[in-house]
């Protein structure tokens, strides 16, 4: 019986991992997540899919069906270097998967191999945190889940905060691991929150409860061709959204119809109170095709595997 091994570099957050993990083992089939040493271990490897979130694999692992997902375009020092060296050296695939169409032209992977999209999407159970979040308690103005690093800036999107506000009458909850030199810094400013990190469904709980949810996105590359998935999450939550002006936020809202008050660099800068208030809501159910089962579905990869895995989860 084939089993489906979900390989990853391990050193990155990857929701979609535990996305395709739980929609493929509802439907029966047996499904293992690992690194790519934990991969060579196993047994029987032609009895295994090999789904391999997207690193450098010049070298193809023993399996008769080999997935490539591309969630993300090169990160760190020379990533278009690292992209052209995937593009012409990474062993080829039986199936390629892209995170949008803009990633799938800039890979420019020649024909040969099929490619299916298959976008970022949101927990299953989002529509659900609503009601459990307790809507009458309220844990801040502003809610911000994310990275918190000096090399994106996000210091001075706290200072512009500070600044903004310095009268105290407005308070920012932070939720992720900040950066050592920004939590020494900002931990001790009374109106910043920092929850330190948590499970995602109590992340988006804080979100629930609070006034407005704060999308912060770098503008360069990788960055500036990715879905904000921060922002889709708030979206279905039915929050307030203020955002700064990347290209990514942009596009996002542009394309999906999702309200938000888009402002500077370092959002609280440009803030413009007036907008703030009159900001509308997102209608949650505008949404609902994003939770990842719909977009696992929809992107219709399941038509591309082995056909005896496909006859198990039909």
């Amino acid at each position: 019986m084939r089993k489906i091994f979900i390989m990853h570099p391990g050193n990155a957050n990857y929701p979609e991992v535990t996305a395709y993990k739980n929609y493929f083992q509802n439907r029966g089939a047996d499904v293992l997540i690992g690194s790519t040493s934990e991969f060579r271990k196993l047994e029987k490897k032609n009895d295994i899919i090999l789904w391999s979130i997207m690193g450098f694999y010049p070298d193809r692992l023993a399996s008769d069906f080999v997935i490539h997902d591309y969630r993300s375009l090169s990160v760190g020092g020379w990533p278009a270097m690292k992209d052209f060296a995937k593009r012409h050296f990474n062993c080829q695939p039986n199936l390629r998967i892209f995170q949008n169409k803009r990633q799938q032209q800039i890979m420019g992977f020649g024909a040969g191999v099929p490619s299916v999209i298959l976008p970022m999407g949101v927990p299953n159970w989002i529509f659900e945190v609503q009601e459990e979040s307790g809507q009458d308690e309220k844990k801040a103005d502003f809610c911000y889940i994310g990275e918190m690093s000096v090399e994106r800036g996000f210091d001075r999107v706290l200072e512009a905060f500070i600044k903004k506000y310095s009268d105290g009458n407005k308070s920012l909850l932070l939720v992720g691991k900040p950066d050592p030199h920004i939590h020494e810094k900002f931990s001790k400013t009374e109106n910043l929150i920092f929850t330190g990190p948590l499970p995602q469904r109590d992340a988006l709980k804080h979100v629930a409860q609070s006034d407005v949810a704060v999308c912060y996105f770098p503008y360069h590359r990788p960055h500036c061709y990715q879905t904000p998935t921060k922002l889709l999450e708030y979206a279905a939550l039915g929050k307030k959204i203020l955002c700064n002006d990347s290209p990514s936020n942009i596009q996002c809202c542009e394309e999906m119809g999702i309200n938000s008050v888009i402002t500077t660099a370092n959002i609280f800068d440009g803030i413009d109170e007036e907008a703030m208030r009159g900001a509308k809501t997102n209608r949650r159910s505008d949404f609902a095709n994003l939770v990842w089962d719909k977009v696992i579905e929809q992107s219709n990869v399941v038509s591309f595997l082995p056909d005896d895995l496909k006859r198990r989860l039909s």
